[in-house]
């Protein structure tokens, strides 16, 4: 497929009945699709990996994807797509899509990376529930984000059976959050 087909893809997708999270997520894979050209996999991080593991139940209006490539090279294939740069985010006009690539560095394991396969082939990548879920106990307690407590708990809850109990509780103790993963893990029956 050349830029314009992907750009299609992505109209389609926003044109498509789904929901908002299906959106935003077969978007990132058509975007990673693009992005094989610079031998990358972005990986979906932050507010929209929660999104994801809560399906739904958590909001968020950027999407941010770790991803070893330039800013400049990005950029070069989202124009084509359609995706204006706006500072440190790229926008897709019209749509309240908003990327953005604040590290180049995946805080996880790669081994625990979801992989969401949308169509035809398409897929996003998505941090580990394991790393989202440390990443979030770090917010809450080393930066005081109590809010993330509702959605660690939804997380433990909602992924129960999916969840790599040794290599969660092995990375809870490096990070020193042991004591509020054993808490959150009460508060969501398990």
């Amino acid at each position: 497929m050349n830029l314009k087909q992907f750009k299609t893809k992505i109209q389609k997708i926003i044109n498509s009945d789904r929901d908002d999270l299906f959106k935003k997520i077969g978007i990132i894979a058509v975007i990673t699709k693009v992005l094989e050209e610079l031998n990358v996999k972005p990986v979906i991080v932050g507010g929209q990996a929660v999104e994801f593991y809560t399906v739904g139940g958590y909001t968020t209006m950027d999407i941010d994807l770790v991803c070893a490539a330039s800013v400049s090279a990005i950029d070069e294939l989202l124009k084509p797509l359609g995706f204006k740069k706006n500072h440190k985010y790229w926008e897709l006009p019209g749509t309240g899509i908003v990327v953005e690539t604040p590290s180049s560095y995946l805080e996880g394991s790669w081994e625990k990376v979801a992989e969401v396969e949308i169509d035809n082939g398409l897929i996003a990548y998505i941090i580990g529930i394991e790393d989202i879920i440390i990443d979030r106990l770090n917010r809450y307690k080393y930066w005081q984000v109590h809010s993330d407590q509702e959605w660690i708990i939804g997380m433990l809850a909602m992924n129960h059976d999916d969840i790599d109990w040794d290599y969660l509780f092995e990375e809870a103790k490096k990070a020193r959050v042991l004591k509020e993963l054993d808490r959150f893990k009460k508060e969501a029956n398990y």
